[in-house]
């Protein structure tokens, strides 16, 4: 325990540290980037609200990043009533220690409409995470389908996304996001890559909002996700707020995500917040066994979180971030089943993994 506190005060005095190193470097223009803002429409047209919030953080247009998890433990559970005798699979509970896991994230957003009418985004995203699993002994030389997956092939998410903001008039808009993600154990070279590809995970939220002022926007939505692991259809708060002192702040679709911002200068902030991250991996058969087919992991976890934010040069920024990774799910299951509005179904196969520290860093490219 001392020595996770070390990692995060440790974590700590780099990012207050950096905040006064840069203040007293050599002055150099400061550029604030909430100051973007939408240039005025002649008198007699008709106004739009925008989607932008003074103060908040700039949007991540490019990012480039690397997540690791600390050392945790896999334990598993499988239910009996699923198999029968014989058939290569350990009975009650097993389990493994789980190094490190750790991947590659990028993320790529782009405008192709974007008027006082309309705003339109593409982006795209690749996620990986890669599993050093460690068996215990008496299990080592034993077939185990999950820690089997994991350390061979470990998980990946390649997804395609598009936001829509449609303001109505100066006050109100319908802001819309769907999201389509293949998820599955499997890696880019894989030979069963293209059926992954063609079973995606489809996602979408839509919100009606308001745009209160130049420093608040609220909105209220309903989303179809997995990132409680399975699917579920979850209503959202969208609030985005500069307080009066323009130091504090608040960066919120709850309950996906919220942060506390606070905001030193134009070019270095500061969150304290969580996220729920999850999704539902495609775990094909690889072998002869009928049991094996139509398996999904459902993968969610919440990660408190504390995230440094601060501008290299221009638009290009740095952020770091450290946090605990709190697990939700990460079981077996057959299909899409609405667990979270409360099926009893047993799930084909219960496993529990313990809780790590994790560090995230990405180099972003953001928008004005």
């Amino acid at each position: 325990m001392r020595k996770k506190l070390l990692i995060i005060t440790s974590f700590l005095a780099f990012c207050f540290g950096n905040v006064y190193a840069q203040k007293d470097s050599i002055v150099e223009e400061v550029i604030d980037f909430s100051a973007f803002a939408d240039a005025e429409t002649p008198e007699g047209t008709k106004r739009y609200c925008t989607n932008k919030v003074l103060g908040i953080s700039p949007n991540k247009l490019i990012s480039i990043g690397y997540d690791y998890q600390g050392k945790h433990s896999l334990e598993t559970s499988h239910n009996p009533d699923n198999f029968k005798a014989g058939d290569p699979m350990i009975y009650g509970n097993s389990s493994a220690t789980i190094q490190s896991a750790a991947g590659l994230r990028l993320l790529v957003n782009y405008p192709i409409i974007s008027n006082t009418k309309l705003l339109i985004t593409l982006g795209g995203n690749y996620w990986r995470t890669g599993y050093n699993i460690t068996r215990e002994p008496s299990t080592a030389n034993t077939n185990h389908h999950i820690s089997d997956a994991l350390s061979q092939r470990g998980l990946t998410t390649v997804g395609l996304n598009s936001t829509i903001f449609k303001p109505l008039n100066e006050k109100h808009f319908i802001l819309g996001f769907v999201s389509a993600d293949a998820n599955g154990d499997f890696t880019l070279n894989d030979s069963k890559l293209g059926e992954y590809l063609t079973q995606p995970k489809y996602s979408a939220a839509v919100f009606f909002g308001k745009k209160r002022n130049d420093y608040s926007i609220l909105a209220f939505g309903i989303s179809r996700t997995y990132r409680p692991g399975a699917l579920g259809y979850i209503p959202l708060i969208l609030f985005n707020h500069t307080f009066q002192n323009k130091k504090w702040g608040v960066e919120s679709i709850f309950p996906a995500r919220a942060a506390l911002r606070r905001t030193f200068n134009p070019r270095n902030i500061l969150f304290f917040g969580y996220e729920l991250e999850g999704q539902s991996y495609a775990m094909i058969n690889r072998t002869e066994n009928p049991y094996f087919n139509n398996l999904e992991l459902r993968r969610s976890e919440i990660r408190p979180r504390i995230t440094y934010e601060f501008a290299l040069s221009g638009f290009v920024w740095l952020s770091l971030q450290a946090g605990y990774r709190i697990n939700y799910s990460f079981d077996l299951d057959q299909t899409d089943i609405l667990r979270i509005i409360g099926s009893d179904k047993p799930y084909y196969m219960e496993n529990k993994i313990s809780n790590p520290l994790y560090f995230q860093f990405s180099l972003n490219l953001v928008s004005p």
